[in-house]
């Protein structure tokens, strides 16, 4: 294949490793600048990411977050998103843990105290099938799945604040758990049914 003139899905058809979805914040380096970039998903080998400005396919580039870099190239760049190639293999475990951010944490703590403190009840949801029932509960989980993804690419067009806030990736991660919860709970209901 001529990946010279591939187009981004015929690259992405041949790419080696597994994606693991991500939102997270790092910084694309190449020889002409950097950039703040978002890392969509991630691979041993690569990854694919979005940014203001790119530089061209065949650069050579660096992709930092934190103490965290890795070497590589742009594999194909298409309107603000890039694939990258990775020179050496990484952890993508890594990658993804989240940055200790002391006075985020106290924020943190802080909101918990005052949700805590306020006796904060779940309300009940209203159905004819009753609140617990695998429907409703399939029901409510795609709303909140979709819910958390509007939420998710909403903030992600704002660079700053993805950039002073790497954990807005959490979004992401809590739409994989709910789809994950819903894929149990479609086979428990296929294997009872």
């Amino acid at each position: 294949m001529d990946r010279a003139h591939s187009t981004p899905i015929e690259l992405a058809e041949h790419r080696q490793g597994a994606r693991t979805h991500l939102f997270v914040i790092a910084t694309l380096c190449w020889e002409a600048g950097s950039t703040p970039a978002h890392i969509r998903n991630m691979s041993s080998r690569g990854a694919l990411v979005e940014a203001a400005v790119l530089p061209k396919p065949g650069s050579l580039v660096i992709l930092k977050r934190g103490s965290l870099q890795v070497g590589g190239r742009i594999a194909w760049a298409a309107a603000r998103q890039a694939g990258l190639a990775f020179s050496a293999s990484i952890s993508v475990t890594d990658w993804m843990a989240r940055r200790s951010n002391a006075r985020q944490d106290q924020i943190d703590e802080i909101v918990s105290d005052l949700k805590s403190a306020e006796g904060r009840k779940e309300r009940p949801v209203a159905t004819a099938n009753g609140p617990d029932s695998p429907v409703v509960i399939e029901t409510e989980l795609e709303l909140l799945r979709s819910d958390l993804t509007q939420l998710g690419n909403g903030l992600a067009a704002d660079v700053v604040l993805v950039a002073t806030h790497p954990e807005i990736q959490l979004i992401d991660i809590a739409s994989q758990r709910i789809d994950r919860i819903m894929r149990v709970l479609t086979r428990d209901a296929l294997q009872t049914g």
